[in-house]
């Protein structure tokens, strides 16, 4: 069992290269969850800096509680107008970023996010955690005919990952380590979720690396099997995306930052309160039917904000051998 979470005020919470962040010059009936609160009052919309902002967001289940804020009404509650621009890498979104079309990412997984800025490309803040995996939310799945039974297996194997030296590569590495096996010895390919079955079944790789709703999807429809849990034994309950913003915006757009990540942190509260309801909005976003959205397995959205939930991510990026100078928890969060 783990410890419970440290409560922190609200105003407290794979590789991106520099070539990427270069080409930033480029673009483009409401309801309370029950004991959710408020710690500070909200801010009048006439106080916020902007008062509709554009938030990248994947196809993944991280992002269902940035949709129902929208759908339920918090954004508006703060005096906020939310336009929601999908993405399929949450990296594409960052030169949108650093021209200010786009305020905020969310389900954007931390180890590119803060790889970028350990190598002074970008400052960001984290203005929410966005989710926290759980047994079966994260993991690798094979075909029943590849011969891949164990961790073992995937030695000398090509594995499919959204985005390369991210979260993905880092727990599976964790965990393979764990079990014995040389993470040096798999090979990690990128393939965006959506297209990650399609590689699997024309033997493009051996394997995939998915999240859900992906994960269950695999199983499913197309029989594939997971045989490693990325959210295991040295990684269990790993932090695995959040919603930043550039630390240049969050600075200049206080207010609005501040009200955004009060509607969205009132929406995880919901969320974790009402499975059904993130169930239900997955096909609103996700190319998924409501039955097998139904079967998704879902992890733990955080309400609160922990650095020491960051650490976690900053102490497997630094076992990983990533950059983490300069990087502390408590200062990458929006306070």
């Amino acid at each position: 069992m783990r410890s419970p979470r440290r409560r922190v005020s609200l105003a407290a919470t794979a590789g991106v290269t520099v070539a990427l962040l270069a080409a930033g010059c480029s673009s483009s009936g409401s309801s309370s969850p029950s004991g959710s609160g408020s710690s500070s009052a909200s801010p009048s919309a006439s106080a916020l800096e902007q008062s509709h902002i554009t938030v990248g967001a994947l196809p993944v289940v991280d992002d269902a509680p940035v949709y129902l804020a929208n759908k339920l009404g918090y954004f508006k509650q703060e005096g906020l107008t939310v336009t929601i621009a999908p993405v399929t890498q949450s990296p594409q979104a960052i030169p949108d970023m650093l021209h200010g079309t786009v305020a905020i990412i969310s389900g954007a997984n931390y180890v590119s996010f803060f790889e970028a800025q350990a190598k002074g490309t970008v400052s960001f803040k984290v203005l929410a955690e966005g989710v926290e995996c759980n047994a079966d939310t994260f993991g690798v799945a094979v075909l029943p005919s590849s011969g891949i039974t164990k961790p073992a297996d995937l030695a000398g194997k090509t594995i499919a990952v959204n985005v390369l030296s991210n979260i993905q590569t880092l727990t599976l590495n964790a965990v393979l380590k764990a079990d014995g096996v040389n993470p040096a010895s798999v090979h990690y390919v990128v393939v965006p979720f959506p297209n990650m079955i399609a590689a699997l079944k024309t033997g493009q790789v051996s394997a995939i690396s998915a999240v859900q709703p992906f994960l269950t999807g695999a199983e499913a429809t197309d029989g594939a099997t997971q045989v490693v849990s990325s959210c295991d034994g040295p990684v269990a309950h790993m932090p695995m995306s959040g919603y930043f913003a550039t630390q240049a915006w969050a600075q200049q757009n206080p207010n609005t930052a501040r009200a955004f990540q009060t509607a969205l942190l009132k929406a995880q509260a919901y969320a974790n309160a009402n499975p059904a309801a993130v169930k239900a909005i997955l096909p609103s976003y996700i190319k998924i039917t409501p039955q097998a959205a139904s079967k998704v397995t879902l992890g733990t959205y955080p309400s609160t904000l922990d650095p020491a939930e960051l650490q976690q991510v900053l102490t497997l990026m630094k076992s990983g051998g990533l950059p983490t100078t300069g990087l502390t928890a408590s200062a990458l969060l929006f306070h």
